[in-house]
């Protein structure tokens, strides 16, 4: 199994559909958020995005995708390239047929949003329609169908597809060389995927540098280099981070206790853990649940 599919299935992300159909008039999205990705999948007309990095606004077309992470700068996505509303009072939803534009948006939250994991993907991706490749376009020519179809499960539907869509767009990332640095970065390095993937698919396993080399093919002097240059950090402080991450999205499941969190992340004892928690996170396990 490749290094990223069993972290995307341990962090169980899912999207959530917000809205999906057609905009009239001198409209506004003002979706900006600290703990979510927020996506914005143009399926119709057009749209101009507003971000302080951006000179002028960027124009948006029918089958173009934007994703916005945690740390994206505040932004706003319009009617206009030349007007910006200051409110969304002007907004008309209406059908995707009725729509001068059609959008399929959507949020996906995070469970530790200011980890280096998220941190060092770009913090806003752009994949214009002829940059997509075919795989992501013909993903994103069925979500645009399914959103206009409207037929019974559309939108659950919609949801799972663009589960897929954030896989993609990682996926996307990787190959395009946006990311230089952390996890996903080290993913292009052979030598390093065999590590990265036994650490993903089995965090509850009582690693050690030494059997993570014996199983890699590696020794312990390129093991330690690769990744304090890819990732900064130690092997086995990167297990210890990832570890917490995924106990930070099984906390926030009904019915798990914290005892259960800590024993499937690999921890002896409560009170390991909840220090170990405590220090990554800065609250204990469980006011990280109730907040």
């Amino acid at each position: 199994m490749d290094a990223l599919t069993p972290l995307v299935n341990a962090l169980n992300l899912h999207a959530k559909l917000v809205y999906s159909g057609g905009v009239c008039g001198h409209w506004l999205m003002d979706h900006n958020s600290d703990t979510s990705v927020w996506f914005h999948l143009v399926s119709k007309g057009r749209g101009w995005l507003y971000t302080p990095g951006r000179e002028t606004p960027l124009p948006l077309d029918s089958g173009d995708l934007i994703l916005f992470l945690p740390h994206a700068a505040r932004h706003f996505l319009s009617y206009s390239g030349e007007h910006l509303p200051c409110d969304a009072a002007d907004n008309r939803m209406s059908s995707w047929a009725d729509g001068e534009s059609g959008f399929v948006c959507g949020e996906i939250e995070l469970a530790a949003p200011k980890s280096l994991l998220w941190q060092a993907l770009p913090a806003e991706i752009v994949i214009k329609k002829n940059q997509a490749g075919d795989i992501l376009t013909r993903l994103i020519e069925l979500i645009i169908s399914e959103a206009a179809g409207q037929r019974f499960g559309s939108e659950s539907m919609v949801e799972r597809l663009c589960d897929s869509l954030f896989v993609l767009v990682i996926r996307y990332c990787i190959e395009e060389g946006l990311v230089q640095a952390g996890v996903f970065a080290a993913m292009q390095d052979k030598r390093l995927v065999t590590v990265l993937g036994l650490i993903h698919e089995q965090p509850w396993h009582p690693w050690t540098v030494a059997e993570l080399c014996t199983r890699a093919g590696l020794s312990k002097t390129v093991l330690s280099e690769k990744f304090s240059a890819l990732i900064g950090s130690s092997p086995i402080e990167y297990l210890i981070a990832w570890r917490l991450q995924i106990a930070a999205c099984r906390l926030k499941e009904p019915g798990m206790s914290v005892e259960r969190v800590a024993e499937r992340c690999g921890y002896d004892s409560v009170p390991a853990f909840s220090k170990a928690f405590k220090r990554y996170f800065g609250v204990s396990p469980g006011a990280f649940r109730r907040n």
